[in-house]
């Protein structure tokens, strides 16, 4: 079976519900308006479901170049990606800026999440750049963790769902793009794949925190999940799954888009303790 994309998902607001597309726009700092909007608290620090799993029952959607939010049992609310007043923050020591997006759309999440937060936007003249020990064209990146783009194959999660007995979704692991037709994890060998002619250098494997545990129809955490990764997929103390990744040049990949290998390395693929086979 060949290799082919079967999913394409952007995160408009970092932590929040992602949005499944049909085609994708690469732009010069990942899938475009992919995590362009980011959560603050009144420190100035960036806010996830790490410590507020309920922004993962924060609905998004895309009208154009504006983010409609619907939190539950209440009305959406529209923000544009505009503002005034500019606000610094960090993404894991990384500086970064933004724009605020105004009281309404603060007074909306701060009354769902329960504390004083701004919600930010980063524009077009804020730049980014990935790590160099990464990313050797000074590529850039909003405000994802640390890559513009997260890969994973459908058969890793099919062969993880065996191990830890019963379905999630890869919504858990938010990834930009699922690659289906393969063995299991066969992207902890890939160097460099091909889609739609862009070329992917998956450059670093993606370590996990407590976020894949936490349910998204629900926002609660179930502590198997990250439990059985331990089992089967930590290396060096940390636990993995998917690959990140940088790309050569901007353009469009479709669901459906066939897949090419262009380097593999066994070698690559340091071994992942297994204990939970």
């Amino acid at each position: 079976m060949p290799l082919e994309v079967s999913q394409l998902t952007v995160y408009p607001l970092k932590s929040a519900q992602g949005i499944h597309l049909d085609t994708m726009q690469l732009g010069d700092r990942g899938p475009h308006l992919d995590r362009r909007w980011m959560l603050i608290n009144q420190h100035g620090k960036f806010v996830t479901q790490r410590q507020h799993p309920t922004l993962c029952l924060i609905h998004t959607e895309l009208l154009g170049e504006t983010l409609r939010l619907t939190k539950p049992n209440a009305a959406s609310i529209d923000i544009p990606a505009a503002g005034d007043q500019q606000h610094q923050s960090n993404v894991w020591g990384s500086a970064v800026s933004g724009h605020d997006c105004g009281d309404e759309a603060a007074d909306y999440l701060g009354s769902y999440l329960g504390f004083t937060c701004r919600l930010i936007y980063m524009p077009e003249n804020f730049s980014r750049v990935v790590d160099a020990n990464y990313a050797k064209n000074r590529e850039l990146v909003g405000y994802a963790d640390g890559f513009p783009i997260l890969i994973t194959t459908q058969e890793s999660l099919d062969d993880f769902n065996r191990k830890l007995g019963y379905q999630i979704g890869m919504e858990r692991f938010r990834p930009n793009i699922v690659v289906s037709g393969g063995d299991a994890y066969a992207e902890d060998q890939w160097q460099i794949i091909s889609i739609n002619d862009i070329e992917f250098s998956l450059v670093k494997p993606c370590s996990r925190c407590i976020m894949p545990s936490v349910n998204p129809e629900t926002a609660k955490k179930e502590m198997q999940v990250n439990q059985t990764l331990m089992q089967y997929r930590r290396r060096d103390r940390k636990t993995y799954f998917g690959q990140n990744a940088l790309y050569n040049k901007l353009g469009r990949i479709n669901v459906g888009d066939r897949v090419q290998v262009l380097v593999s390395s066994v070698a690559r693929a340091t071994p992942f303790s297994d204990t939970g086979r």
